[in-house]
């Protein structure tokens, strides 16, 4: 390149450049980076570069100098911050070369100066943008996984991390079908095909984790890309441990960073040319950049055949002859190889006397990367945005107080039109007034203790004046550089009301099994006057007894029942045989025993909870199975049974009957000792005996 050349585009304007000399002073600047640091040349030309480097850069091209001066490379490129002639600070890129003298040590350096500041502020904004959407979603309560159109797992947050223990990179690429439980896994497909149709579904299903099985609430609807429905988005919330969520959230590692990369500049001159224009010369990072062996090969190129698409070329050509220069133009070229990449082109038209253009002095850098960087974030805040703006809970997000973000879900929760009807308002205009301090204390915890809230039921307050019952989970996240809260809210009206019935109905049902278990019980009574009561007080003891042995509330409620109605087969037996005031004969006796099967013959038609109808069969079987109807032995004997064998013989002890007196309750205890792990089973007895002895317990007709 002649010097006529270089000097025209040493003064072209469209990057700063600069000659120095080993020692840092400037040789020669152009008016472009006069222009950039605001010094006219003639003050320009008195620093150097220490004078105009920020106090923290000073030391940055250090090692890359001392390369050079040792001959190991001719030039580098590199970042840092310049001062302005005002004080303000330049982010700049910085090429340098090196040229020799002929005993190889450097003579001077050619620098190339680019303002990248707008550029740097730019992928900043970018990159919190991403980050202000990520923290959202790395930060719910619940599961969020994406799956492609063949199944595979795209992505899942943090929480579904947690609970399978698998990291979310483990499963990319991989079958959603191991991780769920095989009954449930037909349903799951099913889901999966209507979903890719076109549909939303809500359902329950079960996976395999470590631990053992977790049971989900699963939303799952299709995603789009381009108008094309490209794979499944499903939010998942954990309904086995609703009494206790506590799960403690960790704010993800950045997975996305913002790459800069030091991006070569390529010089050219070229002619607009009725036929695609020609190159008149280019340098050797431009030639390199589009692939070519040497400039002459380059050279022999139409600058036309170098675009990707021609129309491009025209765009360029039309503006630059309409307004002299072209600055940052964007657009796609074409390599050699046929390859594509991304450049930003600037240049400036030089012209004749007559005002024609004579040719085009430019520059070109390769933005590619920058370009794939950007797409890349753009495209990540895009699918972040989605995950929360189709998530069914209602996700909110509020600084001291103050609502800064609401999804979709959100604002149909509180019957709001758009986010205005919400952001900027106090979280407190729509919480319900009973409700509030118990809120107050969650920002408290959340943002001052940053402690994670346990799931409460509280009442919202929508815009049209009516409260909705919520269940709420709060957790403190780090919003836009400010201490903030995530809050999630479900919307449980329909349990809540489904709660209400299905407890009323149980009410009823117990208060009918009540009469009913009454009713049998004084037939029993009303055939035989000489037990009156029996039954009943048989029923106290023997729960007694059952919550001395710790045994369980549905085991003893069962056992009341069973003792109530132990003696309903008496019901077949003659009543002059009930009330005989002798002694029976063995006919009569043998007749007595068979109440326990006529007992269970009338309770099977009636549909209990307990084994009720076992109970009584099994209440006259003895330990060594000297018991009747069926001489049952040990462990073949239900507790219950065991339990009510024992206090009915305790209470009938103690008790008059027609053909006898009571016999005393020192009596009754003695039987019960004697025969303890014999007849009747060892626990219970002990329990019967603490009851007596400790005096929990005495009978009335004692």
């Amino acid at each position: 390149m002649n010097k006529d050349i270089f000097n025209s585009y040493f003064e072209l304007g469209l990057i700063g450049m600069t000659i120095t000399t080993p020692e840092k002073d400037f040789v020669e600047v152009n008016n472009y980076l006069c222009k950039m640091l605001g010094y006219s040349k003639e003050e320009l030309l008195k620093k150097n570069w220490s004078d105009l480097t920020h106090p923290e850069d000073q030391e940055l091209n250090s090692k890359s100098l001392k390369r050079v001066f040792a001959g190991e490379i001719n030039g580098y490129t590199l970042e840092k911050r310049l001062i302005h002639k005002d004080g303000s600070t330049i982010r700049v890129s910085i090429s340098s070369k090196s040229s020799r003298k002929q005993d190889g040590s450097v003579s001077e350096f050619f620098s190339l100066v680019q303002d990248i500041t707008e550029r740097k502020r730019a992928e900043e904004e970018i990159r919190k943008s991403e980050l202000k959407y990520r923290t959202v979603v790395e930060n719910a309560t619940e599961m969020i996984w994406q799956l492609d159109r063949e199944g595979n797992f795209v992505f899942f947050n943090k929480c579904a991390e947690k609970i399978s223990s698998l990291k979310s990179d483990d499963w990319k690429g991989r079958q959603y079908t191991p991780a769920i439980h095989p009954d449930d896994l037909e349903k799951v497909r099913n889901v999966f095909i209507d979903t890719l149709s076109g549909n939303t579904n809500e359902y329950e299903v079960r996976i395999l984790v470590a631990k053992g099985i977790v049971e989900l609430m699963v939303q799952t609807l299709p995603i789009y890309t381009d108008g094309e429905i490209t794979g499944t988005l499903s939010f998942g919330r954990n309904i086995t441990e609703e009494k206790r969520s506590e799960r403690a959230l960790k704010e993800s590692e950045k997975r996305y960073r913002t790459l800069l990369n030091n991006v070569p500049i390529g010089v050219f001159r070229s002619t607009i040319g009725s036929k695609g224009g020609t190159y008149l010369s280019v340098n050797t990072v431009l030639v390199k950049m589009f692939g070519y062996e040497n400039s002459d090969n380059m050279i022999k190129t139409r600058v036309s055949e170098c675009y990707h698409n021609k129309k491009d070329r025209n765009t360029f050509i039309t503006s630059i002859s309409r307004e002299g220069s072209v600055s940052g133009y964007e657009v796609q070229f074409k390599r050699k190889d046929g390859s594509s990449f991304w450049g930003s082109l600037s240049a400036k038209a030089v012209r004749d006397e007559n005002n024609k253009i004579r040719y085009f002095d430019g520059v070109l850098e390769d933005i590619t990367e920058r370009k794939i960087i950007q797409e890349a974030l753009r495209e990540s805040e895009e699918r972040y945005r989605r995950l929360l703006d189709h998530n069914p809970a209602a996700i909110v997000v509020h600084v001291k107080g103050k609502i800064v973000y609401v999804n979709k879900a959100s604002l149909d929760l509180v019957a709001a039109s758009s986010p205005e009807d919400a952001l900027g308002k106090q979280v407190f205009n729509f919480v319900h007034p009973d409700y509030r301090e118990i809120v107050l204390e969650r920002i408290k915890q959340c943002q001052v203790d940053g402690k994670f809230s346990k799931p409460i039921e509280e009442k919202f307050l929508r815009l049209d004046g009516k409260s909705v019952d919520v269940e709420v989970t709060a957790i403190p996240i780090t919003y836009q550089g400010e201490p903030a809260s995530q809050v999630v809210f479900w919307d449980i009206t329909s349990r809540k009301q489904v709660e209400d019935s299905i407890q009323s109905n149980l009410n009823e049902l117990h208060k009918t099994l009540k009469g009913t278990v009454d009713a049998l019980s004084s037939a029993v009574e009303t055939r035989d006057p000489y037990t009156a009561g029996h039954q009943r007080e048989v029923a106290v003891i023997a729960c007694a007894v059952a919550e001395e042995m710790g045994l369980p509330e549905d085991l003893i409620e069962g056992l009341r029942v069973a003792s109530l109605l132990h003696d309903i087969g008496k019901i077949k037996i003659p009543a002059e045989i009930l009330s005989k005031p002798t002694i029976l004969t063995d006919i009569e006796y043998e007749l007595i025993k068979t109440h326990p099967q006529a007992g269970q013959e009338i309770l099977k038609t009636i549909s209990f909870p307990w084994p009720v109808g076992e109970i009584v069969l099994q209440h006259q079987e003895r330990m060594d199975g000297s018991g009747y109807p069926n001489n049952l032995k040990g462990d073949e004997i239900c507790m219950e049974a065991r339990i009510l064998g024992v206090v009915d013989v305790v209470e009938a002890m103690c008790s008059h009957r027609p053909y006898r007196s009571s016999r005393g309750i020192e009596e009754a205890i003695k039987e019960i000792k004697q025969n303890r792990g014999k007849l009747y089973d060892a626990k219970v007895v002990d329990a019967c005996l603490r009851l007596f002895r400790e005096e929990k317990y005495c009978f009335a007709a004692t």
